[in-house]
């Protein structure tokens, strides 16, 4: 993949989005298809229901003025490298994954012909949107399984290598909705370096260039930043025991906040006027 800073857009949902013309995040995913004719694809690769998906989608995504929408449903990796889906997806301005088990996402499209195009599509400025476990899998790392209703045990957490689109975090949608904060904790203390999303449903990030987010959507967004941990129970000889770790930090964002996510920080209002005003 090029080295350079993507000049794409990522927009990550935590999944059961406001569906039907007053949703701010599906405006929004609608609006970034007037770069290329209002055209959309919709990749259905993670659902086991990808007939109705991709019908309900279609259906909202007209009503919100999207003329063109192709659907592509990746059954299998021989699939992910057929010459007439690679043309369909090609300099698509939109792409959307939908939600279902984002292992089937990475393991299907994975280093395939597919997997480089959307790559492409995003470096060279264009929109690639997934929500529940298409939000999961956007990230180098993504968090695959783990009880979130309870206290969070240092062997539950399962993580696997994800899309690629956005370094040094990991996505967790559905967040508040199913207590997702002790999953959450369990997969930045395996790797404080990653920062640590939690995003409630009908909620959304919007990523530019890697490097700022801002949320979108009635729900909230939280940060676990585990760079300054001081103690993790992680190494330790009972790999059953409850996790136990010290000193991370947590940010609570809400609709319209932003997050640098370089200097690992919110960014309040007054400073953001003044990056505008600049």
């Amino acid at each position: 993949m090029p080295n350079k800073r993507p000049k794409g857009t990522l927009i990550i949902i935590g999944g059961h989005e406001q569906k039907d013309n007053d949703s701010p995040i599906l405006n929004e995913v609608a609006a970034r298809t007037e770069a290329d004719g209002k055209r959309l694809v919709i990749i259905t690769v993670a659902s086991q229901k990808p007939q109705e998906l991709a019908d309900m989608y279609c259906q909202v995504f007209h009503k919100l003025g999207v003329k063109k929408i192709d659907v592509l449903d990746i059954r299998t990796r021989e699939q992910a490298r057929d010459e007439a889906h690679i043309r369909t997806l090609t300099k698509a301005p939109v792409v959307f994954f939908t939600g279902g088990d984002q292992l089937r996402i990475t393991s299907q499209i994975g280093d395939t012909p597919i997997f480089s195009c959307l790559h492409t599509i995003y470096h060279e400025g264009g929109t690639i949107v997934g929500t529940s476990a298409g939000a999961a899998a956007m990230p180098e790392t993504m968090l695959v399984s783990g009880p979130g209703d309870e206290s969070h045990h240092i062997a539950a957490v399962q993580m696997a290598p994800g899309l690629g689109f956005l370094p040094g975090v990991v996505v967790d949608s559905h967040f508040a909705e199913r207590g997702r904060m002790g999953r959450l904790l369990g997969a930045v203390s395996q790797n404080p370096r990653n920062l640590g999303l939690g995003i409630d449903e009908d909620t959304a990030i919007i990523v530019e260039r890697e490097q700022r987010f801002r949320v979108l959507g009635s729900g909230a967004v939280y940060v676990a930043d585990g760079s300054a941990i001081t103690y993790s129970s992680l190494s330790e000889q009972d790999p059953e025991g409850i996790l136990r770790i010290h000193d991370v930090l947590l940010h609570v964002l809400g609709d319209g906040d932003h997050f640098d996510l370089t200097k690992r920080r919110p960014v309040v209002h007054e400073e953001l006027a003044q990056q505008e005003a600049a």
